[in-house]
Order: C-alpha cells, then structure tokens, then sequence
C-alpha cells in the first residue's frame, strides 16, 4: 500500500544524503543525518543535520489524472502531492563545545554543513524509484527543487517550535509524492467481433457476421 508514501518519501531524502556524505568529502557525519522535528532535537543528540516536512499540498503539475487500469481492474487516480522540507544545521564538533556552551559548533561550521546538504541535493535532483537508496512504491522518478520561503513566513514557522532557538535552514520540495486509490473495481473487457460484408452476385448485401444467432421459426 502506498499510504506510506510521505514517510518513504522522507526516509528516501534521509538515505540519499547520508550515502554520498559516506562517499564524499563532506564535513557531515552520515550518522548525524535524521529526520526529526526542531522541537524533539536534544541538545547532545550528535544531531549534525534535521531533515523535516513541513508543508503538504497537491500537486496537479503533470495534468489531469486518469483512472489506472491494470488487467481487468480499475481503480481511481491517484492522490498526488509535493512535500516541503525544512534542512537544519546542527553540527556537533568537539572542539567547539566549549565555545557554545551547548555542545553546537559556530554559524561557520553550520554553514558548511547546511552547504554540503545542499551540494548533495543540488547534484541529484531527480531520483529514480529504481535508484532510490530506500524503497519508492511508484512508477514516478522523484524531482528536487530549492524553495526560497519568504524570511517572515520562516520565522513564522521557526515560532511554532517551542523551546527551539532558529538555526541556518533551507527549504526544499519534492514531487510527485504518490498515494495510490483503493477505490478498485473489477470489469470484463468487450473484444471488438470481426464484421465481414460480402456481396450477392444480384448486388445485395449480406451481413456474413460468423457469430450471428438465428432464431428458428416455429409458427
């Protein structure tokens, strides 16, 4: 079922980053990559990066959507969405601890970590389901976009968080987010019956049509 379709969504995004900051040269600890709230992070969590969405809506950028038949079943289109993610910065450096007082580096490494989360997402902007490091139950190759949110309405947003202080953030979309109908119905399907028309040599013409029932007359 594709109800988890958000959630593999996420869990997708998550595992991207975390597999080419293991493979490239980047300040971030893949184990340091989660999907968390602003609120619900702890303060030595070793949290380097939040991954958080933040905004649903539908989505009708590929057109009207069509009921979906496979074999001799029917079922309704399907519910399509974009989901927006909030990326926080939480590097976690040693060597900065006793600066901050909190166990959380400086806006430098902050930054840098945001930079290279971004870096990642920039270069793989489109993620097929078959390429996906987490399982994707569509069809549809996923698409990446930055999104630059207006800083009132991050702010905004950020205020919502109780007890959680404003970090470097960067929004991000990703589309088309797949739930499939359970609304099915079986159906039978009608072959087309070959017709042929032949000709009398007197002009007329007969319907020749091999399947044609005659009923007997019985007066």
């Amino acid at each position: 079922m594709t109800y988890s379709a958000i959630a593999d969504v996420t869990t997708a995004i998550v595992e991207l980053l975390r597999e080419h900051a293991a493979e490239a040269a980047t300040p971030l600890d893949p184990s340091g990559i989660e999907a968390v709230a602003p609120d619900a992070v702890d303060s030595l969590s070793g949290l380097e990066l939040a991954v958080y969405p933040y905004r649903i809506a539908t989505d009708n950028r590929a057109g009207t959507a069509v009921k979906q038949v496979t074999g001799t079943t029917r079922s309704d289109p399907p519910l399509t969405l974009s989901v927006r993610y909030l990326l926080i910065a939480y590097t976690d450096h040693d060597e900065t601890r006793a600066e901050s007082g909190d166990g959380r580096s400086g806006p430098l490494e902050r930054g840098t970590s945001l930079g290279a989360a971004l870096q990642i997402l920039h270069d793989n902007q489109q993620l097929d389901p078959n390429d996906s490091p987490a399982a994707l139950y569509q069809n549809e190759s996923l698409t990446i976009t930055f999104v630059d949110e207006p800083l009132d309405e991050m702010l905004s947003l950020w205020a919502q968080f109780e007890g959680a202080s404003y970090r470097p953030t960067a929004a991000i979309e990703v589309a088309p987010v797949v739930i499939q109908s359970l609304n099915e119905e079986e159906f039978t399907r009608v072959d087309e019956r070959e017709t042929r028309v032949g000709r009398h040599t007197d002009g007329a013409d007969t319907d020749e049509t091999p399947d044609r029932l005659d009923i007997p007359d019985n007066s």
